[in-house]
């Protein structure tokens, strides 16, 4: 009965030594494959860190853009202003030298007949009222002259001002 008892213990033992070894490899590789996913897991919680940080720039750099987008937007639209406005400065421009033209013109014709009827005309027989209004009329196409081009002066001005403004704010859309 004690060999019995004593084989049964052997067997026992060498059933639980069994069964711990077994248990041992099994947790061991638990172990293993938990370390694993630690490291995988860790790996993948890295790169997301790494994508939010990358998605975080490039909102950023988007919102950049469209500010920039919104600013050249604005600039566009204000030379657009600026050049309508030089064209019909230009108009204004392109009429007053039309005027002071004409006008130039009438009195050069003017003074023409004028000269001729001074030239030709013997003195004894000159028209001192003929050349009394034709003096009148040459002041006053002179001063209407005068007018013209003093207008056209004002409308130059304002041109090259506007053409400046407008070459300005085009330097600085071209920057953007």
């Amino acid at each position: 009965m004690g060999l019995a008892f004593l084989c049964g213990g052997l067997v026992s033992a060498a059933g639980f030594s069994i069964g711990w070894r077994h248990q041992a490899q099994r947790d061991t590789a638990a172990r293993t494959a938990l370390a694993a996913a630690t490291a995988r897991t860790r790996g993948l919680e890295e790169r997301v860190t790494a994508l939010r940080a990358s998605l975080g720039r490039q909102q950023a750099a988007a919102t950049t853009a469209t500010t920039a987008e919104h600013a050249v937007v604005v600039a566009a639209a204000k030379v657009a202003a600026e050049a309508t406005a030089s064209s019909g400065t230009a108009g204004s421009v392109s009429s007053g030298a039309g005027s002071l033209t004409a006008s130039a013109g009438r009195i050069a014709s003017e003074l023409k007949t004028l000269d001729s009827y001074l030239t030709t005309t013997p003195a004894g027989q000159l028209d001192p009222g003929y050349i009394s209004s034709q003096a009148a009329y040459l002041a006053q196409q002179l001063t209407r002259l005068q007018t013209d081009a003093g207008n056209l002066g004002d409308s130059v001005t304002s041109f090259e001002a506007a053409v400046r403004k407008l070459s300005r704010d085009a330097g600085g859309l071209k920057r953007r």
